[in-house]
């Protein structure tokens, strides 16, 4: 199974709370220049999850635009979720959700692309980076990292 976990685009940052602030052009700009480049893998994308923040929501739209699909919010996609809580819903997932986007912030992206892996922290995110990790079961060391892409530069 793929899963594809990308973090939210370059986000304004001042708002009256983390939760409304919101993509700058300039984070619009990098989410589209990653769906682009990775255009064929994306494509295979059954579902979308996002967090319900504004800037994760506004990034998982411009996937789901460009590929034709909807975006489901996720509640245990917000950054302070303790990333053994997301690998615990992964592993419930119904096989038929995948390819899966995840949509979020860190430190949870990184954490989990790392804690699927078993990588530590070799695998940092910044804004509008995308990972592809591959797997039988989403468990703790169980997944490869198949691919992954920094925002364009």
């Amino acid at each position: 199974m793929l899963l594809f976990v990308l973090r939210h685009g370059h986000a304004e940052p001042f708002s009256n709370s983390d939760e409304t602030r919101a993509l700058t052009d300039e984070g619009r700009e990098e989410v589209r220049a990653v769906c682009k480049e990775r255009a064929s893998e994306l494509a295979q994308v059954r579902t979308i999850w996002a967090s319900p923040f504004v800037r994760t929501r506004q990034t998982a739209k411009i996937v789901a635009e460009t590929f034709g699909l909807e975006v489901e919010i996720n509640e245990n996609l917000t950054g302070d979720t303790p990333v053994q809580q997301l690998m615990d819903v992964l592993a419930e997932a119904d096989e038929a959700l995948f390819p899966l986007l995840l949509v979020s912030h860190q430190p949870l992206v990184g954490s989990l692309v790392n804690g699927l892996c078993g990588t530590g922290n070799e695998h940092p995110l910044g804004t509008a980076s995308l990972a592809c990790l591959k797997a039988d079961v989403w468990a703790r060391d169980c997944a490869e990292l198949e691919w992954l892409q920094h925002k364009p530069s």
